[in-house]
């Protein structure tokens, strides 16, 4: 795009023709024709806009009507290949949510899985653990004593001292139960925790773009009744065609995004979710 912006400024610069006087004649803002002999096509509202622009400078130029779509080819085969480059980051950007959200939901049910095992498998150490208790107490039992005074008196040592280890027992497995009850249902409600979600809708075909800090999060057409999701809890710089032709939600509570800054034909919108919520 850089070449076709030299070309237009070579052109002009030959003329002798200022950038204020081809506003004045074309009616075309001064900002937008320096975008165009800069390449900066970033700045110009929509595709629309864009060719409209390199059409009408071109032909005051005095450029002629086989050069002038020649360069609009160029324009739009920059386009497709700069359109091909965004889709595939797009995909990545979706596999790369997908397989976040797919691991959050294996997390979301791993701490219980792991909760009635670590249970179950515990009241079965306790249980096996009496089983062999029982019989080591069985087998003393059977042991031949000296008197039956002795043995009689031996014999309900024992018994009482199993009641007190299966009382113990017992004990133990309530205490561990309920520790185990207690610790994991915290621990389900941060792994399940989740961004609030940003939602745009058009009402029709309209351009948009979303900055983070300078950094483009999405910028492209929104078709009519065609979303846009993000989840977030940072601070975004919202643009997109004024009149506004999107209706915009945070954590499902709608947002006036006609309250921006409107410059021509573009509308600004700081989004702040600490002011929004």
């Amino acid at each position: 795009m850089k070449d076709i912006g030299n070309f237009l400024r070579e052109r002009r610069e030959a003329r002798g023709i200022s950038l204020i006087e081809v506003e004045k004649d074309v009616k075309i803002r001064k900002k937008y024709l320096q975008a165009l002999e800069e390449g900066n096509i970033d700045l110009i509202p929509g595709k629309t806009y864009l060719i409209g622009y390199l059409r009408n400078y071109s032909k005051y130029l005095g450029v002629d009507e086989e050069n002038i779509d020649q360069i609009i080819q160029t324009y739009h085969n920059l386009e497709k290949q700069k359109s091909n480059s965004k889709k595939t980051k797009e995909e990545h950007i979706y596999l790369k949510r997908k397989d976040k959200s797919l691991f959050e939901k294996k997390n979301f049910f791993f701490p219980i899985n792991i909760k009635y095992v670590y249970l179950t498998s515990f009241v079965l150490i306790i249980f096996i653990g009496l089983l062999l208790l029982n019989r080591s107490l069985k087998e003393a039992q059977d042991f031949p004593v000296p008197s039956p005074e002795i043995g009689n008196e031996t014999k309900l040592n024992i018994e009482e001292k199993a009641d007190d280890i299966g009382a113990l027992a017992e004990e133990l497995i309530e205490s561990e139960a309920e520790a185990i009850i207690t610790e994991y249902p915290a621990q389900d409600s941060i792994l399940t925790e989740k961004l609030p979600i940003l939602k745009l809708i058009a009402t029709d075909k309209t351009w948009v773009k979303i900055l983070s800090e300078d950094n483009t999060i999405f910028e492209g057409i929104l078709f009519e009744d065609e979303e846009f999701l993000w989840e977030t809890d940072q601070a975004l710089d919202i643009i997109t065609e004024y009149p506004t032709k999107i209706e915009t939600y945070y954590d499902d509570e709608p947002i006036e995004i006609g309250k921006g800054i409107i410059d021509n034909y573009l509308l600004k919108y700081n989004f702040n979710p600490t002011q929004n919520s």
